[in-house]
């Protein structure tokens, strides 16, 4: 009697670890399912918010022309004295942001040294139109210039504006738009400090439907490099 109550006990032991085995082959499955499945969303969403533009935020080949035919002053100058002063930069297109929401970096910074607010002066690249002026969460003080080109070029986390700009001023290339700094990150005007001082560059044109598209500026930024104006600051 007892050998076949061990032996129902054992029965019922094998089917409770062979239920539990199926389970987690199917919780395994599941699993791995959703993972793809998020994984596919992620890549979706990086590529919405890249305006649609290919991954590498490269642009067609006639937006890519008026932007080189329009680009002429590196938007940093040289310092005239103090010529250890520089302004760095790598492609940080679509690297990974927090603040807003989990997204990709729509644009390039240029790193500033020393990393002092209100020092750096930022030029306008091309000829244009200001187009917006303001704070935004995200870009903090922030200028849009819109060209002849109809491309929109944007210089965010500026710490002050230069005193005779404002929506509707028509800019040169070299034309000086304010000061480079660290704001933003914040929902109340005038933030500081949630980043190093840096210039945030972005592009953008209209889709055939209408849509802003951003482009990443790294290459057009590079081509910039050896047309640097010089000041005294």
């Amino acid at each position: 009697m007892k050998k076949k109550i061990w032996l129902m006990y054992l029965l019922l032991v094998l089917a409770a670890l062979d239920v539990i085995g199926m389970d987690t082959v199917r919780l395994r499955a599941d699993a791995n399912a959703f993972m793809t499945e998020a994984k596919e969303d992620v890549e979706h969403t990086q590529d919405v918010k890249a305006g649609g533009s290919s991954a590498d935020g490269s642009a067609p080949e006639a937006i890519e022309a008026a932007i080189r035919s329009e680009l002429k002053v590196f938007p940093i100058p040289l310092s005239v004295t103090h010529p250890d002063y520089r302004a760095v930069f790598e492609n940080s297109w679509m690297s990974p942001r927090s603040f807003g929401g989990e997204r990709g970096h729509e644009g390039v910074d240029i790193m500033l040294y020393p990393a002092q607010r209100g020092l750096f002066p930022v030029l306008s690249m091309t000829d244009g139109v200001v187009e917006k002026k303001g704070w935004l969460p995200k870009g903090g003080y922030r200028l849009g210039v819109r060209s002849a080109g109809g491309i929109y070029y944007y210089y965010a986390h500026l710490y002050d504006y230069a005193p005779d700009i404002e929506e509707g001023t028509v800019v040169k290339a070299g034309t000086f738009l304010g000061f480079a700094g660290d704001s933003g990150y914040s929902n109340i005007e005038g933030t500081v400090g949630n980043f190093a001082v840096h210039l945030h560059v972005g592009m953008y044109y209209d889709d055939d439907e209408g849509t802003e598209t951003s482009i990443n500026p790294y290459d057009f930024l590079v081509s910039l490099e050896n047309n640097q104006k010089e000041m005294e600051y």
